[in-house]
């Protein structure tokens, strides 16, 4: 059986290298990927075993999940309303979460503005280190108005936050602004994410709106640049086929599977729609 698995294990990766896949690009199901190859899938499975424990391959389950050409690092979507800890573990990761500091306040401008609120207004200010497969992935902080949100700082902060904001306080999310930008960690930053000072930084500063058109959330992340790719899909100006693509998007209808993987890569400042703390 060694030398059949191994054989396997060459010929994955030939195949990866013929076919020039890039990193999170799907392979497909195994039992596709065995045929492909001609081998059988017990064999693939205990190749795969291998490639996985290496880094080269990541395998996920679900209606969008399969083999997929990997190089360690979480994908991170931007036209899903699926939440952090869900996109995590559909990647076959692990998240954690330490909640670093929760606490009312008063908003400072830049947040005051964002969330339209009056001077005299009260904030949660929520910020969180998560931690992918026990390593440091993104620095969290997310400013909510508390008289929306009563009682939040006696809820478990570490689960999602819209799960909480969700289930605890019938938020109904409906959008979200995000822009997008590439920044050097400062000494602090660093410290926290365990990376050197001036280590590259995604920096993703975020409003998001209920149904109510009323704004629920200022956030402002940090997410580690070499732990992380960011993927959106773009829409055209048929505003029929974007309504359907959005909904197949969230839904897993035709067009794509909740919280599945969208392809065109986000390589500098962006706006797009979503929600997903």
């Amino acid at each position: 059986m060694t030398g059949a698995v191994d054989d396997a294990l060459a010929a994955v990766l030939r195949h990866c290298r013929e076919e020039r896949y890039h990193p999170g690009e799907a392979l497909g199901s195994e039992r596709a990927l065995a045929e492909r190859l001609g081998v059988g899938r017990a064999v693939l499975r205990l190749a795969l075993d291998q490639l996985e424990a290496r880094g080269t391959v990541r395998r996920a389950i679900g209606r969008s999940g399969g083999v997929f050409f990997h190089d360690g690092r979480i994908q991170r979507h931007l036209n899903t309303v699926q939440g952090v800890p869900d996109m995590v573990r559909h990647q076959g990761r692990t998240l954690s979460t330490r909640v670093l500091r929760a606490e009312a306040g008063v908003p400072h401008a830049d947040e005051r503005r964002g969330l339209g609120l009056a001077d005299a207004s009260v904030v949660f200010r929520v910020s969180r280190l998560r931690l992918v497969d026990g390593a440091t992935w993104s620095l969290d902080s997310s400013v909510l108005p508390a008289s929306r949100f009563p009682g939040l700082l006696a809820s478990d902060l570490t689960r999602s936050l819209y799960a909480v904001l969700t289930t605890e306080h019938g938020l109904e999310l409906d959008r979200a602004d995000e822009t997008v930008e590439a920044v050097p960690a400062t000494a602090e930053q660093a410290e926290v994410l365990e990376v050197e000072p001036g280590a590259a930084l995604l920096e993703i500063r975020r409003v998001a709106w209920d149904v109510a058109g009323v704004p629920v959330e200022y956030a402002h992340d940090f997410f580690r640049a070499d732990r992380t790719r960011v993927h959106t899909q773009n829409y055209g100006t048929n505003w029929k086929r974007s309504t359907r693509l959005a909904r197949d998007d969230a839904g897993g209808g035709p067009g794509g599977t909740a919280g599945g993987p969208v392809h065109a890569s986000l390589t500098g400042p962006g706006r797009a729609t979503t929600f997903w703390p």
